[in-house]
C-alpha cells in the first residue's frame, strides 16, 4: 500500500439488500502520528442503497490532510466488488490525488490523474486499497482465519497476508481491552495491528515501519449503529 493507504483501518444481517441510504453504519476516530505530523484519523461507512456503501478516510492536521474513498458494493452472497476509488492529500500546500474506477465484469480498471489515464487489467475479486483493510475487519469478525487479500495500488497489483501472532491487552478509554495481533506475513516491513472484539472487532492499534518510516494510530472512540454488528460479521 502506498504510504497514505497505511491510514488503515480499515467494517454487517440486516441483509445489505435491506439496507438503504442513510444514517453511517460506523464512525470510527483515531489520534495517528505520520511522518512526524499529528493527525486526527476519523472513518465511516455509509450504506447508500442498491447494495452500495461508501467507506471514508480523512486524516486531518493543520498542516496536513488525507482523503480516500471507497464506493462499493456487497451483494446477498456476500461478494464484495470495487466501484470507484480515490485518494486525495495536501500537505504543506501541495496537493495530488489520483482515482481508480473498476469493471471487474471486463476485468478491467481504469487510473487516472493529472497526467492522463491508464487502463489495468485486474483479476475476480481484486479489491481498492481502502476496501480491503475493510474486508479484513470482516473476515476477523467472522472468525475466518486466512488474511489474504488481492487489491490494486495506483496501476499495481499487489497481494497482502497476515497472520495472528497472538492476544494483547491495550487500554481503551483508560479500559483494558483484549486485541488479537496479527503482522504482514511476508516479512517486507514491520506491520502489526490489533483488532478488538468491542464493537465488531473494531481496529484497535496499529504500527508500520518500514526504511526508516514510522506510523502508529491509536482507536479514540467509535460509534456502531445496530445493524453494524451483524453486517460486519455475515
Amino acid at each position: 500500500m502506498h504510504r497514505p493507504t497505511r491510514l488503515w483501518l480499515l467494517m454487517p444481517l440486516m441483509l445489505p439488500t435491506a439496507l438503504q441510504a442513510s444514517e453511517p453504519l460506523l464512525e470510527s476516530h483515531y489520534e495517528a502520528r505520520y511522518r512526524g505530523f499529528d493527525l486526527e484519523l476519523a472513518r465511516t461507512l455509509t450504506p447508500l442503497g442498491n447494495q452500495r456503501y461508501r467507506f471514508e478516510s480523512i486524516a486531518d492536521s493543520a498542516l496536513a490532510r488525507i482523503e480516500e474513498s471507497s464506493t462499493f458494493t456487497r451483494d446477498s452472497r456476500g461478494k464484495w466488488t470495487p466501484l470507484e476509488y480515490s485518494y486525495r492529500q495536501k500537505i504543506f500546500g501541495l496537493s495530488k490525488g489520483y482515482e481508480l474506477k473498476f469493471d471487474e465484469s471486463a476485468g478491467k480498471a481504469t487510473y487516472s490523474d493529472g497526467d492522463g489515464k491508464k487502463q489495468i487489467s485486474i483479476e475476480p475479486d481484486t479489491l481498492d486499497p481502502l476496501l480491503y483493510q475493510l474486508r479484513m475487519q470482516h473476515d476477523i469478525a467472522r472468525k475466518r482465519g486466512s488474511y489474504s487479500y488481492h487489491f490494486l495500488r495506483r496501476t499495481k497489483l499487489k497481494q497482502y497476508s497476515f497472520k495472528v501472532e497472538g492476544q494483547d491487552v491495550l487500554t481503551l478509554n483508560g479500559e483494558g481491552v483484549e486485541a488479537m495481533r496479527l503482522v504482514k506475513d511476508d516479512g517486507a516491513d514491520d506491520t502489526r495491528i490489533w483488532f478488538s472484539e468491542t464493537d465488531g472487532y473494531q481496529l484497535t492499534r496499529m504500527t508500520y515501519t518500514d526504511d526508516g518510516e514510522t506510523y502508529e494510530i491509536k482507536l479514540d472512540h467509535a460509534s456502531t449503529s445496530p445493524a453494524f454488528a451483524d453486517w460486519i460479521a455475515e
